[in-house]
């Protein structure tokens, strides 16, 4: 007797691959091609102008809108800083004198006479780039402003996903069967990329992106809420959806606990630099132990055409492998999905399921039980 399951790629440790470190601004790069880097190392910088501040002065000196200019004492396009004398009414006509001081650094570059409002335009900052990774630099890219580094990852393959490519430290947000809702989500999390457990609501999605969140790794999702993000849900699917967040579902539609194994993986990088690419639902932790460094100098990548996403090993499609007593297997059906343990009994008599689908029944023995299982609702890893 033998019995195929399909068996499914979740996480592979030790791969090679290249990724982009882009700076967030026009800018250059310190290190030259062949160079090794370690995480901590600055290996660029750019300017990167932060926004502005509007202030309606006419309501701070309690004057007409058109005359704001009589009393500014900074000219258009003049550079002003933090503290220093903005604006001044003196004191006449039994009037008490007012003034305003620059809230900020910043630059004068907008007067409104017909509402009275100003814009101090704020001066832009120097942001320095991390290697963020153990590799060597194999291309300096100026017209993207990236650099391209061969480096080590542990690769973790979702079932789907949205979003450009996004990086960030992971923080686990609930426990692995928790739900991620919109009140975990706060303007801390800027930049960074949470993990939670099996179902993310789109109010948290929502509630990310306002964040400035960078991605979220769940093990679940509503099906409407999924298709609401990506339009049309078509397997397989584009990859230049986008909507301001990376977002990878490991396990499927509805709420799945995320697989053990993949949430081991996350949960033991916590805290640690990540690459998110939602549209190839994967997720790429760096290794930062400085012994990888050995074999990436020694594995050489095949030349092809860099792109401004990040680059690895595309997903494989499943493929079925015989289920044996000792198989390593995930339950991806049934109360007990996502569950995961080892094949310790294989009826050798198909057995007939409510449903009307005949199949063997298998025991699997996890962490703290043994249940049985149909072989249709097992994957081997």
């Amino acid at each position: 007797m033998k019995i195929l399951v399909r068996s499914r790629l979740r996480v592979e440790k030790d791969v090679i691959v290249r990724i982009a470190r882009s700076l967030r601004g026009r800018g250059n790069f310190s290190v030259k091609v062949g160079q090794e880097v370690h995480p901590d190392e600055i290996i660029g910088s750019s300017e990167v102008s932060i926004g502005f501040r509007t202030m309606n002065l006419a309501a701070l000196l309690s004057i007409s809108p058109q005359d704001i200019k009589k009393y500014l004492k900074k000219t258009l396009g003049q550079r002003i800083y933090k503290g220093e004398l903005l604006a001044f009414k003196p004191n006449f006509l039994f009037m008490d004198k007012k003034y305003v001081t620059a809230p900020t650094d910043g630059i004068l570059d907008y007067i409104n006479e017909k509402n009275g409002e100003i814009r101090l335009t704020l001066l832009p900052r120097r942001v320095n780039l991390p290697a963020g990774v153990y590799g060597v630099v194999e291309k300096i890219d100026e017209n993207n402003n990236q650099a391209i580094i061969r480096t080590q990852v542990t690769k973790i393959y979702g079932i789907f996903g949205t979003g450009r490519v996004r990086e960030g430290f992971l923080y686990k947000i609930t426990s692995r069967d928790g739900i991620l809702t919109h009140t975990a989500v706060s303007p801390k999390f800027e930049d960074n990329i949470l993990i939670g457990g099996s179902l993310v609501t789109k109010e948290a999605v929502t509630s990310s992106i306002s964040a400035g969140v960078n991605g979220i790794v769940v093990g679940g999702i509503s099906a409407d809420d999924y298709k609401s993000m990506v339009g049309r849900i078509i397997f397989p699917k584009k990859m230049e959806n986008d909507i301001g967040i990376a977002v990878v579902i490991t396990e499927g539609f509805g709420s799945i606990p995320m697989g053990e194994g993949i949430f081991d993986a996350l949960s033991q990088h916590e805290g640690k630099f990540a690459v998110v690419d939602g549209n190839r639902a994967t997720i790429s932790l760096p290794s930062f132990s400085s012994s990888c460094m050995i074999k990436i100098r020694r594995t050489s990548l095949a030349e092809e055409p860099i792109s401004t996403s990040y680059l690895g090993v595309e997903e494989s499609e499943p493929k079925g492998v015989e289920l044996r007593i000792g198989s390593g297997v995930r339950v991806i059906g049934s109360s007990f999905t996502g569950e995961m343990g080892k094949v310790v009994f294989i009826d050798q008599n198909e057995a007939l399921m409510p449903s009307g689908i005949r199949a063997y029944m298998v025991t699997v023995e996890t962490k703290r039980r043994k249940i049985q299982v149909p072989s249709t609702n097992l994957e081997a890893i």
